[in-house]
């Protein structure tokens, strides 16, 4: 079984906020060995496309195979590079389990998100909320919570769905502190301050709950997915096995995440005024520059103007005004302030108090 993320990591850094998620343009699929050179790239190459386009989207129903198939024809042009290596695994062949090869692709981001662009579908950053999981699961009549004091192998195969995905996912200890404030009636009966209390320790952006359990003969895996100044969403998907109905949950859950921050190309951009209070230097000033900069949906940021402790900057976006503001909550760089009606154009105002407490 793979060792399971300690969240209590988490508790020493105070991390709490967005996870900077590396190798989202990167794929390592293992294929055929007996195929000829170029078959054994092409066939990589489009395997390694399909998985990134569906980490970098967040997207799977729009990824439709007319979209995959395009891919497929353009995926080696937009390899920065790659390497191949022998390894002990098979894969499946047309005639049973073969000897494979496994390839390291990464693709050029720039290639990869003008294609989704040009699909019309969104591209989700390397900025991503951090998820905490709390895993109950029903069997011969028992219930019990596993976590990274008890793992167990729906828990593993979870993290390493989670991990294709590019979803950033902790699960929290499971001690006598947790199990205090969250027994198991009350994470299988989905009580969400119960569970949002014992998620406080861990400072994670959300929270999904998930509970499995058998009908039938097959597998049910309910979830419930829970995030600030957001109405809780339920999940239910049955599934022949667990893993199969864990991969529906984490295809929903991706789309639901990628739905509330990825970028979106408008053919007429959001404009938005944004001030922010408290940058009494130099330094804070380019640090919350570079920060706004850096959210995905910003296309475009132009200062407009420096007045006492308060700056204020014209932002161009590829996304909604929440989106924008969804980002922004993922990092303590930046307090909402509330905005007076008084304020010019106030329905395109979003103010901030700088802080200086962010991970930039």
């Amino acid at each position: 079984m793979k060792r399971i993320v300690f969240v209590w990591l988490l508790l020493l850094s105070s991390m709490g906020h967005a996870v900077q998620v590396s190798n989202l343009y990167s794929s390592v699929v293992q294929v055929p060995a007996n195929l000829e050179d170029q078959a054994l790239l092409n066939r990589a190459f489009a395997n390694a496309i399909d998985n990134v386009l569906l980490r970098v989207s967040g997207q799977p129903n729009d990824l439709s195979s007319q979209i995959l198939t395009k891919a497929h024809r353009s995926a080696a042009g937009w390899v920065a590079q790659h390497s191949i290596r022998d390894v002990v695994e098979t894969v499946q062949g047309d005639n049973g389990p073969e000897a494979a090869k496994e390839v390291n692709v990464t693709f050029y981001k720039e290639s990869v998100d003008r294609f989704l662009f040009d699909q019309g579908l969104p591209v989700w950053g390397s900025n991503r909320p951090s998820i905490l999981v709390w895993l109950i699961e029903e069997s011969s009549g028992s219930r019990k919570m596993f976590g990274a004091n008890q793992p167990s192998t729906a828990l593993s195969e979870l993290f390493d769905g989670a991990k294709l995905h590019g979803l950033p996912v902790y699960a929290p200890l499971v001690d006598s502190v947790d199990r205090e404030v969250l027994d198991s009636s009350a994470l299988w009966g989905f009580f969400e301050e119960d569970i949002l209390k014992a998620s406080e320790r861990y400072q994670t952006d959300v929270v999904l709950a998930v509970r499995i359990s058998q009908y039938r003969g097959e597998a049910v895996v309910d979830s419930m997915l829970l995030s600030p100044n957001q109405s809780a969403r339920l999940l239910s998907v049955t599934g022949a096995t667990k893993q199969e109905a864990m991969r529906e949950v984490l295809l929903k859950v991706s789309a639901m995440l990628s739905d509330r921050y990825a970028s979106t190309r408008l053919a007429n951009p959001n404009e938005l005024y944004v001030k922010v209070n408290g940058v009494s230097d130099y330094r804070a000033m380019s640090s919350l520059k570079n920060y706004l900069s850096s959210i995905d949906v910003v296309k475009q940021l132009q200062l407009s103007s420096i007045v006492g402790g308060q700056v204020e900057f014209n932002v161009s976006l590829n996304g909604t005004e929440e989106k924008f503001k969804n980002s922004v909550a993922l990092n303590s760089l930046l307090a909402a302030l509330p905005v007076s009606p008084l304020d010019y154009d106030a329905s395109h105002v979003i103010k901030y108090q700088y802080t200086g407490k962010g991970n930039n």
